[in-house]
């Protein structure tokens, strides 16, 4: 059973986290369409890494200071968490099956117009990805880089 701190903390982790990844999602497709998908994913970790830090450094675990170790422990573990998710993105991109989940409008004259379409291996890489990513910063950050010392910062 996890405490009720812990679990107000994986909850604001979990907010802070899914504003990080619309953000982490929104370059990635946008990048995508003109570089590489992993020049594309990793420009979009940075990004969404640099929101991410200001965001659980002061609402997830209530840190004001300037720590300067601090700053280098998690950028750290988000070199090593974001090339799993680097890593991870590249492996299911490429053994994924390769579909497109399209929406259509269809006219009264059978005329189709697609909306959108969204390849499937991208989307579900990205949260695969994602899922392995927050799983090592979520316990990196808890008994690492923002662990309650004895004496309060």
């Amino acid at each position: 059973m996890i405490s009720s701190k812990t679990y107000i903390a994986l909850t604001k982790f979990g907010v802070v986290g899914g504003l990080s990844f619309m953000i982490d999602l929104g370059i990635y497709y946008s990048l995508s369409q003109f570089v590489p998908t992993y020049i594309a994913k990793a420009t979009a970790i940075v990004l969404a890494t640099m929101v991410n830090y200001y965001m659980n450094k002061s609402w997830t675990w209530g840190k004001s200071d300037k720590n300067r170790q601090r700053l280098f422990k998690y950028l750290f573990l988000y070199a090593i968490s974001g090339t799993i998710n680097v890593l991870a993105n590249e492996y299911f991109l490429q053994t994924l099956p390769q579909a497109f989940l399209s929406l259509d409008i269809i006219s009264a004259t059978n005329v189709t117009k697609q909306l959108a379409a969204v390849k499937i291996n991208k989307f579900f890489a990205v949260i695969i990805a994602t899922v392995f990513g927050m799983i090592v910063n979520f316990l990196g950050q808890k008994i690492w880089v923002f662990k309650q010392s004895s004496n309060q910062d």
